[in-house]
């Protein structure tokens, strides 16, 4: 039996009619991609998780005014990236602002049978890495979590966050750049 799935334009025009379960099933389909993409701008589990929310309300809120034209995904990236930046320079944000949280690299690490020594030493470079990307402006580290996490390339990110596409590049370079010097010196001290 082949069950064909809608599309998410078709889901867009059956909301638009008034279909809820339509919603539900777009927020359903994509809820992991726009969470990873907030923990990766906010860095902190809970402000990911209220910012998802907030993404998908405001989503459901401006879904008339999505042209069909493009993804909807990448409509829906460059809406929750705009939520993003927005919400890191609230002055709530920068009120409560915490250092990235280790929750995600601790639930991915592999149980190993690494000495005591060698896990520490591996938590010291987890949470080297969570610094060293806190410490980018929110541009390059949104640029840079698109493109490697998310292997998104420079035109898609361009479109993503409504920039031109020099300055995806120039940001995710800059990143590159600041981190290996950043995690370079760290290593020297």
């Amino acid at each position: 039996m082949n069950v064909q799935f809608p599309t998410d334009e078709q889901l867009v025009t059956r909301v638009l009619s008034g279909d809820r379960d339509a919603f539900r099933t777009l927020v359903e389909r994509h809820y992991d991609a726009v969470y990873r993409l907030c923990y990766r701008v906010l860095c902190h589990r809970q402000d990911a998780e209220d910012a998802t929310q907030e993404a998908f309300v405001r989503a459901c809120n401006a879904l008339p005014q999505y042209t069909g034209h493009g993804a909807f995904l990448a409509w829906l990236y460059r809406l929750t990236v705009n939520l993003c930046l927005n919400w890191r320079q609230s002055a709530a944000s920068r009120a409560a602002a915490r250092s990235c949280s280790l929750d995600m690299f601790e639930e991915s690490m592999v149980i190993s049978r690494d000495t005591p020594e060698e896990t520490l030493l591996r938590a010291d470079r987890v949470q080297q890495i969570h610094q060293a990307l806190e410490s980018l402006p929110a541009q390059q580290r949104t640029a840079l979590a698109l493109r490697i996490m998310e292997e998104m390339s420079y035109e898609e990110i361009a479109q993503t966050m409504g920039v031109p596409v020099n300055s995806v590049k120039s940001w995710v370079h800059r990143a590159r750049i600041h981190l290996r010097d950043v995690l370079e010196e760290k290593v020297l001290c």
